[in-house]
């Protein structure tokens, strides 16, 4: 078990072995098995259906309220509708923002652990689209892919459950992302995911291999107090900003090769299997401080 204490500069663990290679072809093609259901949903009442592709806002709005009392009563309909919500939430309304701002409590009070209305079990599959100001806060879901989304707006998913697979694959956080006290329940993967605000981390807790690969981070990141059940993935990353690792947990391998550190780092009282930072740079100003694991 490695244990970080303080060191002025970087020290680049030396070539990174077969097993390592192999490791990354497993996850690839386990990725790759992830299969996208279909977007189109299964019938439903017509006169409902009417509604909810209706030219007119508020009818529309009713039909997505009628639909989701409905899949309430039957849950056969339920990720039905959670299908057609993200459909409805891509509609070009000239005011797409707040459109979104009257769709979301619709479903959110079936996501959330606690509430009476709550639906378990179900998975998010938006299309690549702009979401404004996601508030996912304490909700339970299976899978979540939000590939290439745009989130506009703060993004808050602090408290979330996510019990089956994640993806933010090349998203972009145009704002602050919140993710404190997340539970991953498989893995979960924001390769060359766009953080421009605020990425915040703290207390996640992962049970899967989680990868950052290639992910941008431009300011402040924060991972301190994360427990990791798994390897996790920074390969190629570049963190522009302050970056907190301190206190993490890791059951595995911690993997940084090719990453670049601008701003601040600190390690400290972070163990993991190992520290892996192949080719991994950092810039050497005296005024920036930094905490590395040792070697």
């Amino acid at each position: 078990m490695s244990t970080v204490t303080p060191f002025a500069v970087l020290a680049l663990i030396g070539a990174v072995s077969g097993a390592f290679t192999a490791w990354l072809l497993l996850r690839r093609h386990r990725y790759a098995e992830v299969v996208h259901p279909a977007a189109a949903p299964e019938a439903i009442d017509p006169v409902i259906e009417r509604k909810i592709f209706a030219d007119e806002c508020d009818v529309r709005l009713t039909g997505v309220h009628e639909f989701a009392d409905l899949a309430d009563r039957d849950p056969s309909l339920r990720q039905d509708f959670v299908d057609q919500f993200f459909v409805q939430l891509g509609y070009t309304w000239p005011e797409s923002a707040a459109w979104q701002a009257k769709l979301w409590p619709v479903l959110l009070r079936r996501l959330r652990r606690g509430s009476p209305e709550f639906w378990p079990g179900m998975n998010l599959y938006p299309k690549a689209m702009v979401l404004h100001d996601v508030d996912l806060r304490g909700c339970e879901v299976g899978d979540a892919f939000f590939r290439q989304v745009h989130f506009a707006g703060d993004a808050r998913f602090d408290g979330a459950v996510f019990t089956g697979s994640v993806s933010f694959e090349e998203a972009w956080f145009a704002r602050h992302a919140f993710f404190g006290g997340t539970r991953f329940g498989a893995d979960a993967d924001f390769e060359r995911t766009t953080f421009t605000g605020t990425a915040a981390f703290p207390r996640i807790t992962t049970h899967g291999q989680l990868w950052f690969d290639a992910a941008r981070f431009s300011a402040r990141t924060d991972f301190a107090g994360a427990s990791f059940g798994d390897d996790v993935s920074f390969e190629g990353a570049g963190f522009a900003g302050p970056t907190s690792f301190r206190d993490t947990r890791c059951a595995a391998d911690v993997l940084f090769g090719g990453a670049r550190f601008s701003g601040h780092a600190d390690f400290t009282g972070a163990t993991a299997a190992g520290f892996l930072f192949t080719g991994a740079r950092a810039r050497t100003d005296a005024h920036v401080r930094r905490a590395w694991p040792p070697g």
